[in-house]
């Protein structure tokens, strides 16, 4: 089979200097970009910018791409560029050396033997959640779902990566994840931009960033100066950390070197974005779902009855094999909604996409729900059907949608999102039957990750 170049690749008609970026908004992009894929295929031209990019819209193909990183593919260097100027060059944006040495630090603390002991914890951040709901759900009065698993995910991440008890969900008035949502939407709206304009202009939105990110980092430098003193204080945990802060600091190097502060700062600030918003974000989505299709609802609420029994909370560890139902709702939420629906990558060196040849320093655009609405690998593709993913193994591995990522660079936070997930879902389902208000208009909103905007619901006891 002969290769294509770039040049022969279908694609939208690009324009001198800016390319295709006259007709992307920032918050709509992974639409535009679905778009683009179903008119020209699952591997077209694109340019966001002056660069030369391709758009791959093809499961196996973007499988072979993640497993070819860090070598052959890296995220795009603005990326990086974004993240350093903000402070957050953690693993998420890191590349290369840095990016292995800080990788095999998160893993010692994300790892499942870590996660398993954090259980009863997060089942009693669970129940603070549970008992917000109750409460609301006795008033009869709409709730703000996604306020409160942004409430939920942050006390669940600072106390598992932290060691911190911040407790939003018992709290009012001024909170982290009002901070935090600035910053996503803004790296969002950077990576979008045709040109850095914030380097040399400051809009109203990039000087509220400004204020944002001072009051994120007065927070998160006060838990790693907590974090110093546990550590002065009992030298026992420089063995044995207790949390991925703790681990970050004590971290070692062949050559006995350190992690630096800034690059302490970044992990920390890393983990707590990307521990607030994702598991957030689809348990919201999941919500919204279930809410349009009240048949799957109640399948969801039987199955949970049957695994819980007489409790009204997942409780014991053993019993997560009888919420295979959750999984299922998940993953087939994810297939409709990801959280995160585009992958923004550079070639490293030259490659061969399909029977495309790439050139190094090619953008490559994976768009990762593309391919799910496709009937020929999904039947009744634009139904929401979890039971398509029940005792499905093999089909789920090969053919599931890909939140976590995939190959060397998967998310190291999947099995704690994952039982995040199980403990608020299934108590959803156990103990409250849930509807969208009439007020409700939800839509789609790309704030680097896929925001529902406008989701109210309603709770009503069961």
């Amino acid at each position: 089979m002969s290769l294509r170049s770039l040049a022969e690749l279908p694609g939208p008609r690009a324009l001198p200097l800016v390319g295709n970026a006259l007709e992307i908004r920032p918050d709509t992009l992974h639409q535009v970009i679905e778009r683009w894929s179903h008119q020209y295929g699952a591997l077209c031209r694109v340019h966001l910018g002056p660069r030369n990019g391709i758009l791959v819209a093809d499961p196996e193909l973007i499988n072979a791409i993640l497993r070819d990183r860090p070598e052959r593919f890296r995220r795009l260097t603005a990326l990086e560029g974004i993240a350093r100027e903000l402070g957050i060059n953690g693993l998420f944006s890191a590349e290369g050396a840095a990016w292995s040495r800080q990788r095999r630090a998160w893993m010692k603390a994300l790892n499942a033997h870590q996660v398993r002991p954090f259980f009863a914890t997060l089942t009693d951040t669970t129940r603070r959640l549970h008992c917000r709901w109750e409460q609301a759900a006795r008033r009869g009065a709409p709730i703000d779902v996604q306020d409160d698993l942004m409430r939920y995910t942050v006390d669940v991440t600072t106390r598992f990566a932290f060691g911190v008890e911040s407790n939003t969900l018992e709290a009012e008035g001024d909170r982290i994840q009002q901070y935090l949502a600035q910053i996503f939407q803004a790296i969002n709206d950077r990576l979008a931009a045709p040109v850095p304009y914030w380097r040399y202009l400051k809009l109203p939105k990039d000087r509220a960033l400004d204020r944002a990110m001072a009051v994120v980092k007065d927070y998160v430098n006060s838990i790693i100066a907590e974090a110093r003193q546990r550590l002065a204080a009992d030298p026992a945990r420089e063995a044995a950390p207790q949390n991925l802060l703790e681990a970050l600091i004590v971290a070692r190097d062949d050559d006995g070197s350190a992690f630096t502060d800034e690059e302490i700062l970044g992990n920390t600030l890393t983990a707590l974005l990307a521990g607030e918003d994702t598991t957030a974000n689809t348990l919201a989505w999941m919500i919204h779902l279930l809410c349009r299709n009240p048949m799957a609802q109640r399948q969801l609420q039987v199955r949970v009855d049957a695994a819980l029994g007489n409790e009204r909370l997942w409780s014991e560890l053993q019993d997560g094999d009888a919420l295979r139902c959750v999984d299922a709702v998940m993953i087939e939420t994810l297939r409709l909604k990801p959280v995160a629906p585009l992958l923004f990558l550079c070639a490293c060196e030259d490659v061969q996409i399909g029977n495309v040849a790439v050139p190094a320093g090619t953008d490559v655009l994976c768009s990762l729900r593309a391919p799910t609405r496709h009937e020929d690998r999904y039947p009744d593709a634009a139904r929401f059907l979890p039971d398509r993913w029940l005792g499905q193994q093999k089909k789920f591995a090969t053919q599931a949608p890909m939140p976590f990522g995939g190959g060397p660079r998967m998310c190291p936070g999947k099995n704690l999102a994952t039982m995040e997930v199980r403990s608020v879902a299934s108590m959803l389902a156990r103990n409250f039957t849930v509807e969208e208000t009439g007020d409700s208009r939800t839509t789609e909103r790309m704030a680097f990750t896929l925001v529902p905007d406008g989701l109210r619901v309603r709770l009503i006891p069961r």
